[in-house]
């Protein structure tokens, strides 16, 4: 059963699809330095977030509320709830490898959390890269390049791994500054597929 189907069962809303121009919105004041601004995000080794992700393709869309709650880069869990009760997924990432179950009794198990998600849908969902993204960083594991800038000094746009991010709002969380919304799209392949991610809660613990 499709990723989708498991975790959403809706079509998506309008505002996933329509096309409208960039406009970034920074809850964030003064100029930063990005290269501090990349050291002090990753020393946040624990942090929580809640909000929601819409997901498009070509063929299916559809939205969930989500819980990520992550205590290292390898220990993780993810909660997907589905709207009007339509179910819920739970994604554990271990050492040992990454598990999936629904709330209609399905299970999975890989031992990369990216493989899991293609096995799953036909196509790509970049978890391992959103650990970094959701805080404004680009993953520390390929090369990225910075297409656009905001006024504030911090990446508008990065490129990584056949996936455009955009980051269209911030917010200061405790000292901090961190994404709020994000557009992520893939690029240069078959399967078009759109992931927008609105986080409404940030929970930080420094280790």
């Amino acid at each position: 059963m499709k990723f989708l189907r498991l975790i959403i069962g809706l079509q998506i809303s309008l505002w996933l699809i329509a096309c409208s121009p960039p406009v970034i919105k920074e809850d964030v004041g003064a100029k930063l330095n990005w290269k501090q601004q990349q050291q002090k995000l990753s020393t946040l080794q624990q942090w929580s977030i809640k909000g929601r992700i819409a997901v498009q393709t070509e063929d299916n869309g559809g939205q969930a509320d989500f819980t990520w709650q992550l205590r290292d880069l390898l220990n993780y869990d993810i909660r997907l709830q589905a709207p009007l009760g339509a179910g819920t997924t739970w994604i554990s990432s271990r050492a040992q490898g990454v598990s999936l179950k629904t709330s209609s009794g399905d299970e999975m198990y890989d031992t990369d959390v990216d493989s899991l998600m293609l096995r799953l849908n036909g196509w790509p969902l970049p978890v391992s890269g959103l650990r970094y993204w959701v805080r404004g960083l680009p993953s520390p594991t390929s090369k990225f390049e910075v297409t656009e800038w905001n006024d504030n000094g911090l990446p508008a746009v990065i490129k990584q791994d056949g996936w455009r991010i955009e980051f269209r709002k911030h917010k200061q969380v405790s000292g901090q500054v961190l994404p709020k919304k994000l557009f992520i799209n893939r690029l240069g392949q078959d399967e078009e597929v759109d992931v927008r991610l609105i986080i409404r809660q940030w929970v930080l613990d420094r280790v």
